[in-house]
């Protein structure tokens, strides 16, 4: 019988899930649009032949600590939700040892620190993170077993890495990998800069009109969402100026896709 490991952030409770926006989630086009961010780290091997519910899967037979990743643009004080599912062994049969765990943070490159983890609300660092394992491994399954982790976006964060890893003399493999959170979107290794050349201003604005320029200046879609994460606005154009008379004075975060590329920046209205 499978067996269901969850992990819950503050007694958050359970949220029905939204759309995964996490690209390739269960390996059936090989390794397409995943990552290995990390010293000396790399993409695990592709199983053909043991899935959680089909044929595919990934799987590390580690010798030093490795890991695997996608990234996402995400909105301040939105709800996240992280599944995966796995299992895991010590390769020499021991019955202790390091396994893997997800090691998934917020950053904002946009930030003087811009790889510096930023904790989500309630939590103080690794320790106390459940979207880092509690700085704790997984116990070993040799069944594939669901873990579910629920976090909210911290305020000054704009990009999630969902990254699994696995340990130095530990079997791991994983499958059926999630993530949705409101007004995210994934990050390819191409549009994870920011876009060249944006500008937002005036901000704070306070005219009803908004001016968003970059060095291309082409199409862009533009969606603003509030702090609770909720979509207020959505417009796509080619032209700088943004109407955005119909918002309430407060603080919002806006999205701008051009080109491929995704940027994230923090609007006050007056």
């Amino acid at each position: 019988m499978k067996k269901l490991y969850t992990l819950l952030l503050f007694g958050i409770t359970s949220l029905a899930f939204a759309q995964n926006i996490v690209s390739n989630p269960t390996f059936a086009d090989g390794l397409n649009s995943w990552t290995a961010t990390g010293s000396n780290y790399a993409l695990p091997t592709l199983i053909t032949n043991d899935g959680q519910d089909d044929s595919f899967s990934v799987q590390y037979v580690a010798t030093a600590t490795t890991g695997f990743d996608q990234r996402f643009s995400v909105v301040p004080g939105a709800t996240v939700t992280v599944s995966f599912w796995y299992k895991a062994a010590r390769t020499n049969g021991a019955t202790t040892g390091n396994t893997a765990r997800i090691w998934s943070t917020f950053t904002n490159p946009s930030s003087a620190t811009p790889t510096t983890p930023i904790n989500p609300p309630g939590t103080t660092g690794a320790t106390d993170d459940p979207l880092r394992n509690s700085n704790t491994y997984l116990p070993q399954s040799a069944t594939w077993t669901q873990v579910t982790v629920n976090s909210v976006v911290p305020t000054d964060a704009t990009v999630f890495q969902l990254q699994l890893r696995a340990y130095n003399g530990a079997t791991v493999s994983f499958d059926n990998i999630s993530f949705s959170s409101p007004g995210a979107t994934l990050l390819s290794s191409s549009s994870f800069n920011s876009i060249a050349g944006l500008k937002l201003y005036p901000n704070p604005v306070s005219n009803g009109t908004l001016f968003i320029e970059t060095a291309a200046n082409a199409e862009k879609t533009v969606t603003v969402f509030d702090v609770l994460g909720k979509q207020v606005l959505k417009t796509i154009s080619s032209e700088n100026e943004i109407n955005v008379s119909e918002l309430n004075a407060g603080v919002y975060v806006v999205k701008i896709s051009e080109e491929g590329k995704t940027a994230t920046k923090k609007l006050v209205v007056r």
